[in-house]
């Protein structure tokens, strides 16, 4: 079998490697580099206009409303179909795979929880965890913080994910984009105890202040992002594809070529904030268990987790979801992985000219990322935060209403549907 090995991985390899180079073309023209066959991005229709205090709030709140909606219909389905009766037993509805190692990170610490004496469970970002244990003290359940914690930064990066699509593309195209991440299939988990919500809210205030060209408060976010996932760290590629972009600096000649690249060098530091947060995590894998590096170990040991080429990715997931032993985790787990990335390859495949590269590179960089995995579970969950995705969807759907209305309404009854399987231990984490 390993010329269809081979072969398998040629062909699903190709294209990918072939829409990253489209990708980086057109990043290079739009730089000012001398190629003349790459698409120039189109012209930006909304520069400098800015969504409103008023309507940031009315998406802040309609996005809390909106989650709080959700929990109160999840509690009311418990009380009358599942038999739940307290609130205790409410709360732990939500603590559900990943969730559950969260609960005892926040009671016991790093240090404290373990598993057959190792600290697996570095493996979790701390950012979310130490919110949460803030909240708590406050508040006093463990869960019902995390649920607020996860509400809050839930509404809060549907505010910001609404003020950059608005500066990019207008009203419209904003309240779609902040609809369609609503409605995702997976974007449940921003009001679970998970750090979905803490994520949308890092990188999408993130990419918001790099499209401003605001660097401090973009390598600030970044940080923050890089202390909830390692992924935050994409946020330096895209600020340093809008940097190099906005100054068109491979245009530049002489004196003019001098001054704007002084002026990216001393922009760099700001930029590469995000690695402070990873520092952070570093130090703490060292403080647990004296190696910076010991969350690799611990992937590798309790989750089969590494980095793996996504063509193989690709090729395990397909043959799960076609042989896999168990037809329930077929169709829970493996088929929707199989799908999603089909999905949001097509996607960006066919908005790949359309749009400024800092999405389109950050977007390819997401879909890469989260399906380069050796032992992939949560494709749904990690693909709530790729963010310009969502974005591409609503510029794609701009002027055709009955186009959103089936985009909006199916992925509505796949919410439902994920939630539930989620909330009755089914294989969706």
């Amino acid at each position: 079998m390993k010329w269809f090995d081979l072969l398998w991985n040629l062909l699903v390899s190709a294209p990918i490697l072939i829409l990253a180079v489209s990708l980086a073309v057109r990043w290079l023209k739009a730089s000012g580099a001398p190629l003349r066959r790459a698409a120039l991005p189109p012209p930006e229709q909304q520069e400098g206009r800015e969504a409103g205090a008023g309507e940031t709030a009315a998406v802040f709140g309609g996005a809390m409303l909106f989650r709080l909606l959700i929990f109160l219909a999840v509690c009311a389905v418990a009380l009358v179909m599942l038999g739940v009766r307290d609130g205790r037993g409410l709360l732990s509805l939500w603590e559900k795979w990943d969730g559950f190692h969260y609960v005892r990170l926040v009671e016991q610490g790093y240090g404290g929880y373990t598993e057959d004496g190792q600290h697996y469970f570095l493996v979790f970002y701390p950012l979310y965890v130490w919110l949460v244990r803030l909240v708590r003290l406050a508040v006093g359940d463990t869960v019902l913080s995390g649920l607020l914690v996860s509400f809050f930064c839930y509404a809060g990066g549907c505010a910001y994910l609404y003020r950059l699509a608005f500066r990019e593309y207008g009203r419209a195209v904003a309240w779609r984009t902040v609809v369609f991440l609503s409605v995702f299939p997976f974007s449940f988990f921003f009001g679970a105890m998970m750090t979905e919500g803490l994520f949308l809210l890092t990188t999408a205030a993130g990419l918001y202040h790099i499209r401003r060209h605001q660097w401090l408060r973009a390598g600030v976010w970044g940080a923050l992002a890089a202390l909830t996932r390692m992924h935050g760290l994409v946020l330096i590629g895209a600020a340093l594809a809008e940097l190099i972009q906005s100054r068109r600096l491979f245009a530049l000649r002489g004196a003019e070529l001098k001054r704007n690249l002084r002026a990216v060098l001393c922009r760099l530091p700001l930029i590469f904030l995000p690695v402070l947060g990873t520092v952070v995590y570093l130090c703490l894998n060292y403080a647990i268990d004296g190696n910076p590096f010991a969350f690799t170990a611990h992937q590798q040991a309790r989750w089969s987790q590494g980095f793996m080429w996504i063509s193989q990715v690709l090729q395990y997931l397909l043959i799960n979801a076609i042989t896999y032993g168990n037809l329930t985790v077929q169709l829970q787990l493996w088929l929707p992985e199989v799908l999603l990335f089909l999905l949001f390859f097509v996607l960006l495949w066919h908005e790949r000219g359309r749009h400024r590269s800092m999405f389109t590179l950050y977007a390819f960089a997401c879909l890469v990322l989260n399906y380069s995995l050796s032992w992939l579970l949560s494709a749904g969950r990690y693909l709530t935060c790729a963010l310009p995705f969502f974005m591409f969807a609503a510029c794609l759907t701009e002027r055709r209403p009955r186009l959103t209305a089936v985009l909006t309404a199916g992925m509505s009854a796949l919410f439902i549907l994920a939630q539930a399987i989620y909330l009755v231990g089914g294989q969706i984490m």
